[in-house]
């Protein structure tokens, strides 16, 4: 049963997370964040103070809510949250549709909109926003990040750790490496390899004036 979630991170991410959780049932009672308690309404003190606020508050679990600009610090504080023993649920907003037969990892969220086909694997600790599409037999890696309207078009393979930004489109059988990065909007027409970032339609690699 739904019960009593602190949430990591007090920004803009860590807001909708905690929207989410309600729409789940949940009851959100407060924040964590790095700057601690002057961070925003609901904070309770800084990331350090978690074990003690889950003792205090009588937590039953606690989420990442650190969105895209720290996506390192996402993966540090979800294994933080594994040593201390705290459960991370799984939220899948209630407008989201989801098949049967797809599995959805532990602290991985969900939002409105999205669609989640057959035999689909969502890894621990990612994010799908809202409006994504992951058709049959993809794979998503755990602390993956898919944007608003990120399009998997089958059999894809999202690995650990990658990040795709608004309305990417990944066509069938494609695979994204670990830790790469599709900018917005592209359409991405061959495997990108782990640490890449692509950009355009079809995604070329970004280049070195680009990056600089």
């Amino acid at each position: 049963m739904p019960g009593r979630l602190l949430i990591l991170g007090a920004g803009g991410h860590g807001r909708a997370v905690a929207d989410l959780a309600q729409a789940c049932g949940f009851t959100v009672i407060g924040f964590t964040d790095r700057a601690g308690r002057g961070r925003g309404a609901g904070v309770l003190g800084g990331d350090e103070d978690l074990e003690a606020l889950v003792r205090s508050e009588c937590a039953d679990g606690a989420l990442v809510g650190v969105g895209a600009t720290a996506l390192l610090r996402r993966a540090e504080l979800f294994q933080h949250l594994r040593s201390l023993g705290l459960g991370a649920p799984a939220l899948v907003h209630p407008r989201a549709v989801t098949s049967p037969s797809c599995r959805i990892g532990e602290g991985a969220v969900v939002f409105a909109g999205s669609v989640i086909g057959a035999v689909v694997e969502v890894g621990d600790n990612a994010v799908l926003y809202s409006g994504v599409l992951a058709e049959h037999e993809c794979r998503i890696g755990e602390h993956a990040y898919l944007s608003p309207g990120v399009i998997l078009s089958g059999s894809v393979e999202v690995e650990a750790g990658a990040f795709l930004g608004a309305g990417a489109v990944v066509l069938p059988g494609l695979r994204i490496g670990k830790d790469a990065v599709v900018g917005a909007g592209a359409v991405v027409t061959r495997d990108v390899s782990a640490g890449q970032t692509v950009m355009g339609s079809p995604a070329r690699p970004r280049a070195a004036s680009e990056a600089s």
